[in-house]
């Protein structure tokens, strides 16, 4: 069995029900946040933030797209197709809603717990309340271990490894962009939260109207597709009548296991890195930190739908690539130019720059946790191993990341549930108030 069919299995009889029965417990005790506090997530991320905290809430929501609108963005998508058909997407969608549930009581548990540094730095994330709350030394540094882990594999090696792909079919020297990303990164990795979320804030929204306008204009030419592409989505996603003929069940595994490894890959919702970005936010109330995070695995799957689209209109699914090949064959055919290739070219150097810094904070935090004194270490090594991400098989490399972010999702879900009752009893206690729409 190699690590791709380990890795299925696992989410498939773990992560799968992890996800489902928690996030599912958490969305109807608090009465469905993703959909009733939006907007005052909206609110809360644009308006100026005041209490204790290094950043501000845009600041440090920045920071968490930056590790958000990654790679997995685009070569994750291209990667859930080919695995698990284009019903991989609707799983996707089912994983980020969900998973919003658990990130929402992971972000006010992380602030709730956060410890502050003698140098005023704020620390907070799954490790403080496995460790503080839940009274679970040993627990918190597993999810220290996975998480360090996931950064140099879901953080780093896969972020240039994508973008090694089409460089090398454009003739271009991958390990030359690996090392210009080295350089550029190594100022902002070493200069801590602020600086990280000084570039995140200035260059996560260049990015995202890049990659987003692009993909628009696509599909408002295969206008006509798309809705038999949607169509095709949920079909693939729920095709029971082909189950009863003994093939589609195995299908519908593999678009439940791709759909879900990729969202987790592309949103994090539930893994346990967004508390610890937002646990440096200027806070005055833990519950509000929850709140304001609930855009973001929406966000996220507006861009892995809109990629996801764009493959199946362009009929690139179909076109027996891989990764970021299908993805640069996509945008090329969509706009009949080369235009296209150039617009995922930049769009995946944005992409897994931010990813890299923002991966970065969360190993150092880490590292912290475990051992105050490595942080340095951790922070040359994984600036080090960044070139090495273009050297590495696909298949290796996203089965590791695999691996490593669904261990931090368990070790984290373990704190959660345990923790839930806090969560939902302030929850409530909250937005019992008369001036609940007030932030």
């Amino acid at each position: 069995m190699d690590i791709t069919q380990i890795n299925h299995t696992f989410t498939l009889f773990v992560i799968f029900p992890a996800i489902v029965l928690l996030g599912s417990y958490l969305t109807f005790r608090l009465k469905f946040p993703q959909f009733t506090k939006m907007a005052l997530s909206a609110k809360l991320l644009l308006q100026k933030s005041s209490g204790t905290g290094s950043i501000s809430q845009y600041q440090a929501m920045s920071s968490v797209l930056a590790g958000n609108f990654g790679t997995g963005n685009i070569s994750g998508v291209a990667i859930a197709v080919t695995a698990g058909g284009p019903g991989a997407l609707v799983w996707m969608w089912i994983m980020a809603f969900l998973g919003a549930a658990i990130q929402f009581a992971s972000c006010y548990l992380g602030v709730k717990y956060r410890i502050q540094n003698n140098q005023g730095e704020f620390s907070g994330g799954p490790m403080y309340y496995l460790a503080n709350g839940l009274g679970n030394k040993t627990l918190a540094v597993l999810f220290s271990l996975a998480t360090i882990f996931a950064a140099f594999t879901v953080g780093n090696l896969c972020q240039v490894h994508s973008i090694s792909l089409p460089l090398k079919a454009a003739g271009l020297d991958p390990i030359t962009t690996a090392l210009i990303i080295t350089i550029s990164a190594f100022g902002v990795i070493l200069g801590g939260i602020k600086r990280v979320a000084r570039v995140a804030s200035a260059v996560v929204p260049l990015k995202a109207l890049l990659y987003l306008g692009t993909a628009l204009v696509i599909l408002f030419l295969h206008l006509d597709k798309i809705i038999p592409a949607l169509q095709l989505m949920f079909t693939a996603a729920f095709d029971l009548q082909s189950a009863a003929g003994g093939i589609a069940g195995y299908g519908i595994a593999q678009a439940i296991s791709s759909g879900f490894d990729r969202g987790l890959f592309a949103t994090d919702a539930g893994t346990g890195i967004v508390p610890i970005l937002q646990s440096s936010a200027r806070s005055k109330d833990p519950v509000l930190d929850g709140v304001v995070t609930l855009i973001a695995p929406f966000l996220v799957m507006v861009v892995c739908t809109m990629t996801g689209l764009v493959l199946i209109v362009t009929g690139a699914c179909d076109a027996g690539l891989k990764s970021t090949d299908m993805v640069t064959y996509a945008f090329q055919t969509g706009l009949n130019s080369s235009f296209g290739f150039y617009v995922v070219m930049v769009s995946l150097m944005l992409f897994a720059y931010t990813t890299v810094i923002a991966w970065a904070y969360c190993g150092q935090k880490a590292m912290g946790f475990i051992w105050p004194k490595g942080v340095k270490l951790f922070q040359f090594c994984y600036i080090a191993a960044i070139p090495i991400g273009g050297l590495l098989h696909v298949d290796l490399i996203w089965g590791l990341a695999d691996i490593c972010i669904s261990l931090m999702l368990l070790f984290n879900v373990i704190g959660v549930q345990a923790l839930s009752s806090q969560v939902i009893s302030s929850y409530k206690k909250h937005f019992g108030k008369p001036q609940e729409a007030i932030a």
